[in-house]
């Protein structure tokens, strides 16, 4: 996980697949990611999102120490079974995404609304099951989102299905709503910046919907 995911938890914490005709395509990772109808009609993709390598490597001149840690952590990932990821930014402004590329390792001082998702695929759901229970993906684990009591939701009242963390709170004038779960073949990591905790549900429950 990126320095930007692990300092959103200190704080508190498109690729489209084609189909033919008649048939039903199976999920991926850049197909399951936050879509821009998930999101509030003021909000936009950011062009640093893309494929996980595409986005390690465009990190390399921007910001080399997250560079390394994020290439780290896929590496690791892969280790693990995770065979794709989707890496997602959403912002209300040209202005804010340009900060979130400029930023990367900073972006729970957010003061603008933010959307941060990791999509990862993994070879089978029983890797998937794994990453969530048994270790970080992307430096996530539930023990980060538990650190200090932080109320959290766990399990199918999230929702979000069994293997789920929701943590929804708000520090000084800073709302944040941070969901990881696992369904399928799938790990979704998901950080919402400055959005209440019914619109981050909502970005939740869209993505996990297209999961199949």
């Amino acid at each position: 996980m990126t320095r930007a995911f692990a300092c959103l938890l200190t704080v508190m914490m498109v690729a489209a697949c084609s189909s033919q005709p008649g048939t039903s395509a199976a999920p991926t990772a850049g197909s399951v990611a936050v879509q821009p109808g998930d999101v509030p009609s003021t909000m936009h993709r950011c062009s640093i999102s893309g494929d996980i390598n595409a986005y390690i490597e465009n990190l390399k001149t921007k910001d080399p120490p997250t560079y390394t840690s994020t290439k780290n952590e896929w590496t690791d990932a892969q280790s693990k079974g995770a065979t794709a990821t989707q890496v997602t930014f959403f912002t209300d402004s040209d202005a804010n995404c340009a900060n979130v590329a400029s930023t990367v390792a900073n972006l729970s001082a957010a003061a603008y609304p933010l959307v941060v998702n990791f999509s990862v695929q993994f070879k089978d759901e029983a890797s998937a099951a794994s990453g969530y229970t048994n270790g970080q993906i992307f430096g996530i684990d539930r023990s980060m989102l538990k650190a200090n009591s932080a109320p959290v939701v766990e399990g199918t009242k999230t929702g979000l299905g069994p293997n789920s963390i929701v943590l929804s709170t708000t520090i000084a004038s800073q709302a944040f709503y941070i969901a990881v779960w696992q369904n399928k073949a799938f790990m979704v990591i998901l950080g919402i910046i400055n959005l209440d905790a019914a619109t981050g549900q909502k970005v939740a429950d869209a993505e996990n919907k297209r999961i199949k």
